[in-house]
């Protein structure tokens, strides 16, 4: 009793890191539900914020510029840069959409007891995409992804008439891309649910040559006569069965740019990959890693079966986790 345990310390910090990860996310979540962040866009003191208890608001500011998300001015709090840029509901480059998908899921956590014994939460497809996933998925996009991929992939379309945008969501890849190659038409194909919440980014950023076709790319047909057809984190782009319909979509001399997670890429389980079997969809069977089904190919396997099936491979680039692949249609 009198010694010190082996290890004691490394558990204490271990310990003491996991906690304070779940403060600051409690503390990040409080502030935004609470409208601080848009509310500081102008200095004020805890008791003009008129939150309530003054003392622990003050507190509350304390900690937020502790963590570099408000900045202490002459007795007032207002935002700092990188608070403005991503916490603030009127930027551009908003994350607060993408930030209450994360506490959903975050959510779910505290029910793992429950779910390990019942099984996974079940989730209907259309909604959940429709109501959390593609606007989260929107907001994460600008912070450099969509950036990079247009960038990329402009060699691609800058001569392309026609492009579907297989399981597209919130569409703006499309935008993008008809904003880089004025001839261009983009028509983005999703769940109807999905369709009806991207005309609203459309709208948005008066993109007149995105247009949209609602179905199920699992059951329907998903049209002909594209001169490019570019599928991104959706099950598209990893099932074999679905190469010769996106081949039969695709003009001869066509390109098909797909870009996805891969099972391949990483090894071992993670806590991601759990978090991703805590819910299911009900007719699709995931497998054990993340962003992956029962079904879907690795990487090269997928490569193997697009030569197989009459495309040419023409490039494979590296995001991290996620490969691109760019092939033609022979």
């Amino acid at each position: 009793m009198l010694e010190i345990p082996e290890l004691a310390e490394e558990f204490e910090e271990m310990i003491k890191s996991w906690g304070d990860g779940f403060r600051k996310m409690q503390l990040l979540r409080a502030a935004i539900n609470l409208g601080l962040f848009d509310r500081l866009k102008e200095p004020k003191t805890p008791k003009e914020l008129e939150i309530g208890d003054e003392k622990l608001t003050r507190i509350v500011l304390e900690c937020l510029a502790t963590l570099g998300l408000v900045e202490k001015r002459d007795g007032r709090y207002t935002l700092s840069k990188i608070s403005e840029i991503f916490l603030t509901s009127d930027s551009p480059y908003s994350q607060l959409r993408c930030l209450d998908k994360l506490f959903s899921d975050l959510e779910m956590w505290t029910e793992l007891e429950s779910i390990l014994k019942k099984g996974p939460i079940k989730v209907e497809r259309g909604k959940f995409f429709s109501e959390s996933v593609i606007h989260s998925m929107a907001q994460h996009a600008l912070l450099g992804e969509l950036q990079k991929t247009v960038e990329i992939v402009y060699e691609y379309i800058k001569t392309a008439e026609r492009l579907l945008d297989l399981g597209g969501g919130h569409g703006l890849y499309s935008i993008a891309f008809t904003k880089v190659n004025p001839r261009l038409t983009a028509v983005v194909f999703d769940l109807p649910e999905v369709v009806e919440k991207a005309r609203e980014y459309v709208q948005r950023h008066s993109a007149s040559r995105v247009e949209f076709v609602a179905g199920d790319f699992f059951v329907d047909d998903i049209g002909a006569g594209y001169d490019v057809v570019f599928s991104s984190y959706n099950p598209s782009g990893k099932s074999v069965w679905m190469i010769d319909k996106i081949r039969k979509a695709l003009n001869p001399g066509g390109i098909y740019i797909n870009k996805q997670y891969f099972k391949s890429n990483s090894r071992g389980i993670d806590l991601c990959d759990l978090e991703w079997n805590l819910w299911c969809f009900g007719e699709v069977e995931k497998a054990e890693k993340k962003y992956t089904f029962r079904k879907d190919l690795d990487i090269d396997g997928y490569i193997r079966e697009l030569l197989k099936r009459g495309f040419e491979v023409l490039k494979v680039l590296d995001f991290g986790e996620v490969n691109m692949i760019v092939a033609r249609k022979k």
